[in-house]
């Protein structure tokens, strides 16, 4: 079995170029996934990361704004 690299939270921001937080929010709105490895500690797989990114590129920009504002508007 291949051993899996985990990424900090941090490491994700940086490859998306994204705060931190977002990678949370991301996180917590289960668009990426991810493991808690202790109370303070969250780690992201590499692929779960690709799998994340392999998602987004299927989904078109205004599709994906026109979905989150039907969702935010129920």
């Amino acid at each position: 079995m291949p051993v899996q690299k985990l990424l900090s939270v941090a490491q994700v921001s940086a490859k998306l170029q994204c705060a931190r937080s977002t990678v949370r929010r991301l996180i917590a709105d289960g668009e990426l996934r991810a493991s808690r490895i202790s109370s303070r500690t969250i780690r992201i797989s590499e692929a779960d990361l690709q799998a994340y990114l392999d998602g987004r590129a299927n989904v078109s920009a205004p599709a994906a704004a026109s979905a989150k504002r039907a969702e935010v508007a129920q």
